[in-house]
C-alpha cells in the first residue's frame, strides 16, 4: 500500500510539474511580444529626440514606418508621438506627431496590397508624410536656402532611416536569430545605435557631461581596439558627425574622434591600456588645436570617462564586437590553411611510400619455398623405404640406378598431375618390395606441391596487389597535396566587372573569378538573395557579361548562399542505348552508365557480368559502382581500373567471377577521347565514312593471372559528326561484325537510339538470344546557342 501510495505521490508530481511547463511554454511568447513591444515604445520615444540642425527630427517617423501596421508599429506610434511632444515641445510636437499617425495609417491601409511588402514602400512613405506636414508646418515662416536645405535632408534621412532600421530589425522580425549578420545588417545596427546616440547626446550629468557622448567615445575606443585603424576612424567619423549634428555647430566631434579613432587603431595591439592612453591624448591635442573657437573641456571629462569604463568592460563584450568586425580570413591566413593541409598530405604519402618500399623489399627478399619438384621422392621415401629391408641396397649400393629412375618417371607425373606404375622402369617397380606404398605416398607428395605453389603463388599476388595500392594511394595523395598547393590565375578586370553588375542589380554577393588548373574560366559568388542567378536568363547575361559560354555547376549538397559557374564546353554528346536481357532469365548481365565531370570529362561505362542473370548483374553493376567513385572523385582512369581489377581478382578468389570492363572517356573541351578495355567486346570509330574497330587483348577484370594487370588503352579525337559505337559480347557474338560495320558506316546521324535498336534486333535475328546485348552509341556534336 505505501509503495501505491508513493507512486500516486510522484505520478501527481509529474503531472503538476507538467501542467507548470505548459504554462511556461505558453507565457513565453507573450513575454517575448510584450518584450519587442517595449523596446518599440523605448525606441520610438528615444529617436524622436535625435534633433539635427536644431529643430529637425526626422528618426522617430523612420522608427514608425520601419515597424509596419501591426502591434509593433502602434507601440512605436506610441513612444514616437510622447517622445516628439516631451522634447520638441507642443507646436513642434504636434507636427511631426501627425507624420507619425498618417505613415501608420498608410500601413495600416496598404498591408495587404503587394507594394506594402517592398522594401522601397515604407520608406518612401515616411519620406512622403514627412514632407507634406513639414510643408504646410514651415510654409507660415517664409522659406530661406537653410530652411531649404535643412528640411530636404530631414526628409531624405526619414526615407534612410525607415530603410536601414527595418533591416535592423530583420534578424528578429524573420525568425534568423541564429544566422551571421549581413554586412547590411551590420550597418543598419550601428546606423540605429548612432541615432540613439544623438538624443543621449542631449542627455548631462554635471551640466557638461553628456551622456549621448561619452557613450559614442566609448565605441569609438572598443571598435579601434577591436578592428584596428580602419574600424577606428569609421566608426570615429560615423559618431563624430552625429555628435556634431546634434550640436548644430561647426564639425569638431567629427574631427576629434575620427583622429582618436585612428590613434587608438595604431596602438591596439599594445593592449587595452595603450589604446586607452592614445584615444585621450589625442582627444586632448583636438580640443587643444580648436582652443581659439572656445574650449570644449567637457570632452576631455568625457573621454576620461569612456576610457575607465572602456578598461573595465569584460572581455566577453568585448569578443561579441569582434565577431561584428571581423567578417572573413585574412588571406594570408587562408594561405596558411592551404599550406598546412598541403604538408599534412605530402606526409602522409611520404608515409605510405615507405612503406610501400618496406614491404617490397620484405617480399622481394624472402626465403625460399619448398617448390622444388624432386623433393617429392625424398619424402615419399622417409614415409616409406625408411622401415624397408632393401633400403641400403635401393638408396646406397644402387643409389645411381634409382636416381635415374626417378628423374625418368618425373616429367610424366608432371605433365598427368598424377604418377602411374607404367612411369617407372621396370627394373624399378619390380625390384621394389613396397612400389604400392611408394607410388601413393609421391603421389601425395605431387598434389602437396602443387597446392603449395599454388599457395605462394597467391601469397604473392596478393602481397604485390597491397604494395600496389599501397603505391597508387601514395599517388593519389601527392597529387592531392600539388593541387593544393597549385596557384590559381585570378582574372580581377571580369571580377570587378561582376561586382559592378551585382552592385547595380543590388545583390549583397562576393564574387570570384579565377581559372582552374585546366586553364577553364570558374566563378563562385556567395551571399544572400542568389537564387536568381540560377535561372537561365540570369547564366545567359552573365556569360554576355564574362565574354565566355558558362554553365551552372550542381553542388551536392546544395546551398542557398552560394552559386558556381564554369566555363561551358563547346562540344555535346547525344546518346543512344538500346538492350535485351537473355530469353529466360529477369535482368540483364550488362550494366551501363554516362555522367560528366565538373572539368567537361564525359565517362561513359559498359560491364558485363560473367554469364547472364542475376548474379552476371551483381557483378556488373557493382563494378560500375565503384568505377564510378573512383572517377568522381577525380582518381585517372587507368589507376582506377587497375584498383578496381585487383579488388575483383582478391574477390574472385572466393566467388570465381568475372566482369568485362568498357570505359571511355570524352574531353568536351577538345574532343580528346581514350578508350580503357579489360576483356571488353570490340569498339567501333566511325569519322567520316570509315570505321575504326578498337580491340584488347587483357583478360576480364578478375580473371587476370597478374592482380593489377593495366588495361589496354587506345586514345584517339572525335571531331563533331564523330560517333562511337560500344557493345557487349552478345551482339555480334562468334559470327563476325562486318555487318555491324556497314550499318554503322551507313549512319548519317539521323538518331542514335534508334540505330542502337535496329543493331540489337538484327544481332538477334543473326546470333540469337542466348547471350546478354546491349549497344550505346555516342554521336558528338557543337554545341548551340
Amino acid at each position: 500500500m505505501a509503495a501505491k501510495e508513493t507512486i500516486r505521490t510522484r505520478a501527481a508530481r509529474v503531472s503538476e510539474e507538467m501542467r507548470e511547463t505548459g504554462r511556461l511554454v505558453l507565457r513565453a511568447p507573450i513575454l517575448v511580444r510584450g518584450a519587442e513591444c517595449a523596446m518599440r515604445f523605448l525606441l520610438g520615444s528615444i529617436l524622436a529626440g535625435a534633433g539635427i540642425f536644431g529643430n529637425y527630427a526626422p528618426f522617430g517617423l523612420g522608427m514608425v514606418a520601419a515597424s509596419g501596421s501591426g502591434l509593433d508599429g502602434f507601440c512605436a506610434l506610441l513612444g514616437a508621438c510622447m517622445g516628439y511632444l516631451l522634447f520638441q515641445g507642443f507646436v513642434e510636437g504636434l507636427r511631426y506627431a501627425a507624420a507619425a499617425i498618417l505613415i501608420f495609417s498608410v500601413a495600416f491601409a496598404f498591408y495587404d496590397i503587394g507594394a506594402y511588402r517592398k522594401v522601397w514602400f515604407m520608406p518612401a512613405a515616411a519620406a512622403l508624410m514627412n514632407g507634406i506636414t513639414g510643408f504646410i508646418y514651415l510654409s507660415d515662416r517664409g522659406w530661406t536656402a537653410e530652411h531649404f536645405i535643412f528640411f530636404g535632408t530631414e526628409v531624405l534621412l526619414a526615407g534612410a532611416s525607415a530603410y536601414f532600421y527595418r533591416i535592423a530589425f530583420s534578424p528578429w522580425t524573420e525568425n534568423r536569430e541564429e544566422d551571421a549578420l549581413t554586412i547590411r545588417q551590420t550597418v543598419s545596427l550601428l546606423i540605429l545605435a548612432g541615432t540613439v546616440l544623438l538624443t543621449l547626446s542631449k542627455i548631462t550629468l554635471g551640466g557638461d557631461l553628456s551622456i549621448g557622448r561619452l557613450a559614442a567615445a566609448l565605441a569609438v575606443m572598443v571598435c579601434a581596439y577591436e578592428g584596428g585603424i580602419g574600424a577606428g576612424a569609421t566608426v570615429g567619423v560615423s559618431t563624430g558627425i552625429g555628435m556634431d549634428l546634434a550640436a548644430g555647430g561647426s564639425p569638431f566631434y567629427s574631427m576629434a574622434y575620427a583622429l582618436s579613432g585612428v590613434m587608438a587603431g595604431v596602438f591596439h595591439r599594445q593592449g587595452r591600456l595603450c589604446t586607452a592612453l592614445a584615444y585621450v591624448l589625442s582627444n586632448a591635442v583636438a580640443v587643444l588645436w580648436t582652443w581659439g573657437n572656445g574650449a570644449r573641456l567637457s570632452v576631455l571629462y568625457e573621454v576620461f570617462a569612456a576610457s575607465v569604463l572602456f578598461l573595465l568592460l569584460p572581455e566577453r563584450s568585448l569578443r561579441q564586437v569582434r565577431a561584428l568586425l571581423v567578417r572573413e580570413p585574412r588571406r594570408d591566413t587562408v594561405d596558411k590553411a592551404r599550406e598546412y593541409a598541403r604538408k599534412r598530405l605530402e606526409g602522409t604519402a611520404r608515409a605510405f611510400r615507405e612503406l610501400h618500399d618496406s614491404l617490397r623489399s620484405r617480399f622481394d627478399h624472402s626465403g625460399g619455398n619448398d617448390g622444388d619438384t624432386a623433393i617429392i621422392f625424398d619424402r615419399a621415401a622417409n614415409r616409406v623405404c625408411k622401415t624397408c629391408p632393401q633400403q641400403i641396397m635401393c638408396w646406397q649400393r644402387s643409389y645411381v640406378d634409382t636416381y635415374n629412375a626417378l628423374n625418368d618417371a618425373l616429367p610424366a607425373m608432371l605433365e598427368r598431375g598424377r604418377g602411374e606404375g607404367s612411369d617407372f622402369p621396370l627394373h624399378f617397380s619390380s625390384r621394389c618390395q613396397r612400389f604400392a606404398q611408394f607410388l601413393s605416398a609421391a603421389n601425395e607428395e605431387l598434389s602437396a606441391l602443387f597446392y603449395r605453389r599454388q599457395y605462394q603463388n597467391r601469397l604473392r599476388e596478393s602481397r604485390g596487389e597491397v604494395c600496389r595500392q599501397y603505391a597508387e594511394l601514395s599517388a593519389a595523395l601527392g597529387a592531392a597535396a600539388s593541387e593544393l598547393s597549385a596557384e590559381l590565375s585570378p582574372d580581377p578586370l571580369r571580377e570587378r566587372r561582376l561586382r559592378q553588375h551585382f552592385t547595380a542589380m543590388g545583390l549583397e554577393a562576393e564574387p570570384a573569378v579565377y581559372y582552374d588548373e585546366s586553364g577553364r574560366l570558374r566563378i563562385e559568388i556567395e551571399g544572400v538573395g542568389l537564387q536568381s542567378l540560377r535561372r537561365g536568363e540570369a547564366v545567359k547575361r552573365l556569360a554576355q557579361l564574362m565574354d565566355k559560354p558558362l554553365r551552372l555547376v550542381e553542388e551536392c549538397p546544395p546551398r542557398h548562399d552560394r552559386v558556381v559557374l564554369a566555363e561551358r564546353e563547346p562540344f555535346m554528346a547525344m546518346a543512344g542505348v538500346a538492350a535485351r536481357k537473355k530469353d529466360g532469365e529477369t535482368v540483364s548481365g550488362d550494366t551501363g552508365a554516362w555522367f560528366k565531370q565538373e572539368d567537361g570529362s564525359l565517362f561513359v561505362l559498359l560491364c558485363d557480368g560473367m554469364g547472364s542473370g542475376p548474379s552476371a548483374h551483381r557483378e556488373s553493376s557493382e563494378a560500375v559502382r565503384l568505377l564510378e567513385q573512383f572517377l568522381r572523385a577525380g582518381v585517372p582512369p587507368e589507376e582506377a581500373l587497375r584498383t578496381l581489377s585487383g579488388a575483383l581478382a582478391l574477390q574472385g578468389e572466393e566467388t570465381g567471377g568475372f566482369t568485362t570492363i568498357d570505359l571511355m572517356r570524352v574531353d568536351l573541351f577538345t574532343g580528346a577521347t581514350a578508350v580503357y578495355k579489360y576483356g571488353a567486346a570490340p569498339t567501333y570509330v566511325k569519322k567520316g565514312n570509315t570505321v575504326q574497330r578498337i580491340t584488347g587483348s587483357t583478360l576480364p577484370a578478375g580473371l587476370s593471372p597478374v592482380q593489377g594487370a593495366a588495361p589496354d588503352v587506345s586514345r584517339f579525337s572525335l571531331e563533331p559528326g564523330d560517333c562511337v559505337l560500344m557493345v557487349s559480347d552478345g551482339v555480334a557474338g562468334g559470327e563476325g561484325d562486318v555487318w555491324l560495320r556497314e550499318r554503322l558506316r551507313s549512319f548519317q546521324g539521323e538518331s542514335p537510339k534508334e540505330l542502337a535498336r535496329i543493331l540489337i534486333e538484327e544481332g538477334q535475328r543473326r546470333v540469337g538470344s542466348g547471350d546478354d546485348r546491349t549497344a550505346i552509341l555516342l554521336r558528338l556534336e557543337r554545341r548551340t546557342e
